[in-house]
């Protein structure tokens, strides 16, 4: 019997998941959570082979889905990952699949695509549920920032305006501001909003890949 925890702050979707999940042969829930709190607690006394869970709960907060990455990286490794999200950021959506989950589903998908998850996903393969791969499609474009565009990047989100950027490289604000729309445009990221949420996310992530 693979025994399962479910973590999300929403509770219709812990309902519906753990209806799901109960009835599929093979597989229970033997924890409910709504709290990254909650959710240590559980992991250290309630034995699991597998986590669905949210990225972040709540959604806005990227730095506590990072928290959780780090988390069943360092203590947790033979737990096997499945993030059911609400987010929408492509940057963010693929860095998520890169680190080792067994599958990234959007909350928007229908329920049979987080069974597939559960029955077809590898932490070497993944299984990106369709509204994911549809929101991938739209970035990143599978190509890197340069180095001068991720310098850029970290110059920008601390704080510094594309006038500052320009003087302490000593380059025009035309270059500067070219290479940090180059940049945002191969990550998929729309806005500042975006690119500060997904440098903050990259941050964390680094030490969990």
């Amino acid at each position: 019997m693979i025994k399962i925890i479910l973590a999300d702050d929403q509770p219709a979707v812990i309902s519906g998941v753990q209806k799901y999940i109960n009835e599929m042969p093979g597989y229970m829930v033997v924890a409910c959570v709504s709290t990254i709190d909650e959710l240590a607690m559980r992991l250290r006394d309630t034995p699991c082979d597998m986590l669905i869970t949210e990225f972040s709960m709540p959604i806005n907060r990227i730095g506590a889905g990072c928290a959780l990455l780090n988390l069943l990286h360092n203590d947790y490794p033979s737990i096997d990952l499945i993030v059911l999200t609400m987010l929408d950021i492509p940057a963010v959506l693929y860095q998520i699949s890169t680190v080792g989950v067994r599958g990234l589903i959007h909350k928007s998908d229908e329920i049979a695509e987080l069974g597939k998850a559960i029955h077809d996903g590898t932490r070497t393969t993944p299984y990106i549920g369709r509204s994911v791969q549809r929101l991938l499609r739209k970035g990143p474009s599978g190509k890197l920032p340069t180095r001068r565009e991720a310098e850029v990047f970290k110059m920008y989100v601390v704080g510094n305006s594309l006038r500052e950027i320009a003087h302490s490289l000593n380059k025009s604000v035309k270059t500067i501001g070219l290479q940090k729309s180059s940049a945002m445009k191969k990550l998929g990221l729309r806005n500042d909003i975006e690119l500060g949420r997904y440098c903050c996310t990259m941050e964390r992530i680094r030490h969990v890949a």
